[in-house]
């Protein structure tokens, strides 16, 4: 059995025949150049985000459909893909002109170097619509701004439950005794004190937060800074 070389190309069960419908199925845009910086392959999705088929595309210059302004940007990308480090990438933004849009498309590519059997043949780039990695990172913040909320509610309950619980207890004593016809604990009226107290601090908190833009203290400042709080001294109920 012979050995398999960095130039060993892989088996044909290893490279299927649904391969090509599988990019094309890809949610970016995806294409290869040739050593020229023309495309070579353009998956489907240039339909979706350029209004232009693959088809139109192969042959022509990839600054074709690259805003003129972004033409030295995606040129100088390619060049330093193609004669750099094999393993480096290359992260450019540039507009592409699509045909269904008023203005450029502006597009975040990432691009490689491809070599086969060690000869550089061209670049593989992956584009994607910088609006729409822009609005997922605002669903992804909204998201976790929605989290810390919530975790400072919980959080906030948590303090809360403890001198609650303290007050249940000590006024059930303090009914008890006035039933009896006992003056009421000197104990009990400090413990209760305490809980009031913590509840109130609390809430003043609360109140400071309710008060501020929630956004920029989510933004400014770690949850478990803004749910830190004085320690007055656990007190268990008796």
């Amino acid at each position: 059995m012979s050995e398999g070389g960095p130039d060993a190309r892989p088996p044909d069960d290893l490279r299927p025949a649904w391969l090509s419908d599988a990019v094309d199925q890809a949610a970016d845009l995806v294409f290869l150049t040739d050593d020229r910086d023309r495309f070579v392959y353009v998956n489907r999705r240039a339909i979706d985000l350029l209004g232009t088929p693959p088809t139109k595309l192969v042959g022509e210059p990839v600054v074709a459909v690259v805003a003129p302004e972004a033409h030295a940007r995606i040129l100088d990308a390619l060049q330093a893909a193609r004669l750099g480090d094999p393993s480096d990438t290359q992260v450019v933004e540039c507009a592409f002109v699509a045909k269904h849009a008023p203005e450029p498309v502006p597009l975040e590519i990432t691009l490689r170097c491809v070599t086969v059997r060690r000869h550089r043949r061209g670049c593989v780039a992956v584009a994607r619509s910088v609006v729409a990695r822009e609005d997922s990172l605002s669903q992804l913040l909204a998201s976790e701004r929605v989290a810390a909320i919530g975790d400072l509610a919980n959080q906030a309950a948590d303090r809360i439950n403890n001198p609650l619980a303290v007050l249940v207890t000590h006024a059930g004593v303090i009914e008890r005794a006035a039933r009896e016809g006992k003056p009421a604990g000197p104990e009990s009226l400090e413990q209760m004190r305490n809980a009031i107290t913590r509840i109130a601090d609390v809430t003043e908190e609360l109140s400071t937060i309710a008060d501020t833009s929630i956004q920029k203290l989510l933004l400014g400042r770690p949850i478990a800074d803004i749910g830190a709080a004085p320690n007055h001294g656990e007190l268990s109920p008796s």
